[in-house]
C-alpha cells in the first residue's frame, strides 16, 4: 500500500501541483489533517525518495523549490502556477474577501458555499484522474467550498450549514465572481380572520383590495426588506366567511435582506381584521407539512329556508352523520376538476332561531363544502340539508369555528 501512495504521489509530481491539489488526491485517508498537510507530508516524503535514487529525476523539479537536496542533481527552481487548480488555492483568500464583502449588505446567520468550476478547471482535474486514478481522491469543488467555508466562518462569525442555509455564496471561477443567492425566509403563525369580504391570498385583478396574505405580510416585509411573498395555508376559508378558528400557515418571504427581526412585536402591528399568534420563524419542511396536513373543520352556519321550519323536522339533521357524496360545486368548477369527492361529516347540531332560520354546527373532514351541504347545489351534493328537510336551504353566513389541527 505505502509503495503505491509513493507511486501515485510521484506521478502527479511530474507536473507542477500545489500542496491542495496534491494532498486532495489522497483526500480519504488520514483523519484530521487538512489537504494542505497532507500534500506537504507527500511532497517531503518524493523529494526523500529521489535524493535517495541519486542522479537526475523525472519529476517537475519546480515541486520542490523549497527543498535542498544532497544527491539529487536539482533542475529549474523557479515556482510555477498549479497545473490542476491553476493557482486558485493561492487566491482563495481573494475569493473570500468577494463573498465578505458582498455579505456586508444582508443580514444572515447560516450559509452555504458552492463552486462553478470552468470547463478548462474541470478538464483538468479529469486528466489528472485519468493519470493517476482516483481511489482516494476528493474533488476539486469540495475541497474549494470548505476551505472558503472555513475562512467565512472565521472571518463573518457565521455558521455553514449544508441542509438549511440563509444565504448560499456562489463561487463563479470562470468570471472570477462571487454571487449571492439569499434563501427565503419562512415564518409560521396561526390566523383568525375577524371580518368578511377578504380573500386569503392576493385576487387576480383588483376586484379585492386586500387579503390575509397582504394584510399578515406588509409588516414582516417591511421589516425583512423582502422582494415578494407567497402564502402557505392549511386549507382556506371562503371569501364571504370568518375564519374564528386559529388556522395555521408559513409566510414565505423572498430575498429578504433582514431576517434579524422581532416576529411577537411586528405580530401586534397586524391590521385588526386579522389576528396571528403563535407566530416563530419556519422551514421548507413545515410548508409541506401545513400544505399536506389534512384536519377536521367545525363549522358554524346561518340557515335560511324558504318556508317554515320546525323543531322536529330539525331533529332529521342527525341523518347527515355520515358519508356525503359531492360533485365539485358550480360555484368552483372554473378552477377545481368536476369529480366527486367523499367526506364525512362527524358531528352536526340544529338550534332553530326563527320561523325560517336556524343556526347550523357541523364537524366534518376537510375538504367538505359546507355551503352546497346545506343547499344540496342542485342534486350535486347528496345527501344535504335541503334533501333532508325537503325544503330548499341556502347559507346565509358561514363561519369557521375550529380547525383540529
Amino acid at each position: 500500500m505505502q509503495v503505491d501512495i509513493l507511486e501515485k504521489a510521484k506521478k502527479i509530481l511530474k507536473e507542477p501541483v500545489c500542496d491542495n491539489c496534491l494532498g486532495r488526491q489522497f483526500g480519504q485517508l488520514l483523519s484530521g489533517y487538512d489537504n494542505t498537510q497532507r500534500g506537504k507530508m507527500l511532497r517531503t516524503i518524493v523529494a526523500m525518495s529521489a535524493d535517495e535514487e541519486k542522479g537526475k529525476s523525472d519529476l517537475e523539479m519546480r515541486n520542490f523549490s523549497d527543498y535542498k537536496f544532497h544527491n539529487l542533481v536539482e533542475g529549474a527552481a523557479e515556482k510555477k502556477k498549479c497545473s490542476v487548480c491553476d493557482g486558485f488555492f493561492s487566491e482563495i483568500e481573494k475569493y473570500a474577501g468577494k463573498i465578505i464583502k458582498k455579505a456586508g449588505k444582508i443580514d444572515f446567520f447560516t450559509f452555504l458555499i458552492g463552486t462553478r468550476l470552468s470547463h478548462f478547471l474541470s478538464e483538468k482535474e479529469e486528466k489528472l484522474w485519468e493519470r493517476v486514478g482516483i481511489d482516494y481522491c476528493e474533488p476539486l469543488k469540495a475541497e474549494i467550498n470548505r476551505e472558503i467555508g472555513k475562512i467565512l466562518e472565521k472571518k463573518l462569525g457565521k455558521k455553514f450549514n449544508p441542509k438549511n442555509p440563509d444565504v448560499s455564496f456562489i463561487i463563479d471561477i470562470e468570471n472570477k465572481k462571487a454571487l449571492i443567492e439569499i434563501n427565503p425566509l419562512f415564518i409560521y403563525g396561526e390566523y383568525q380572520k375577524l371580518v368578511r369580504g377578504i380573500p386569503q391570498t392576493k385576487w387576480p385583478g383588483r376586484k379585492y383590495r386586500t387579503s390575509v396574505e397582504q394584510i399578515i405580510a406588509k409588516p414582516l416585509m417591511a421589516a425583512s426588506l423582502g422582494k415578494t411573498h407567497k402564502f402557505h395555508g392549511l386549507g382556506r376559508e371562503d371569501i364571504d366567511a370568518r375564519c374564528l378558528g386559529w388556522r395555521p400557515f408559513v409566510l414565505e418571504i423572498a430575498k429578504p435582506k433582514k431576517r434579524n427581526i422581532y416576529l411577537k412585536k411586528l405580530a401586534k402591528k397586524i391590521d385588526k381584521r386579522v389576528k396571528v399568534r403563535a407566530i416563530r420563524f419556519s422551514n421548507t419542511n413545515e410548508v409541506v407539512a401545513v400544505k399536506e396536513k389534512k384536519s377536521d373543520k367545525t363549522y358554524r352556519a346561518l340557515v335560511v329556508c324558504e318556508e317554515k321550519i320546525n323543531k322536529n323536522e330539525i331533529k332529521k339533521l342527525k341523518n347527515l352523520i355520515g358519508e356525503i357524496r359531492q360533485r365539485t360545486p358550480e360555484r368552483v368548477l372554473h378552477r377545481r376538476a368536476n369529480k366527486t369527492r367523499k367526506r364525512k361529516v362527524k358531528e352536526i347540531k340544529a338550534v332553530k332561531k326563527g320561523k325560517k332560520m336556524f343556526l347550523l354546527t357541523v364537524r366534518c373532514e376537510g375538504g367538505l363544502y359546507v355551503k352546497e351541504l346545506i343547499s344540496g347545489d342542485s342534486g350535486r351534493t347528496q345527501p344535504s340539508v335541503s334533501s333532508i328537510l325537503n325544503k330548499q336551504c341556502r347559507c346565509k353566513e358561514l363561519d369557521v369555528i375550529n380547525i383540529h389541527v
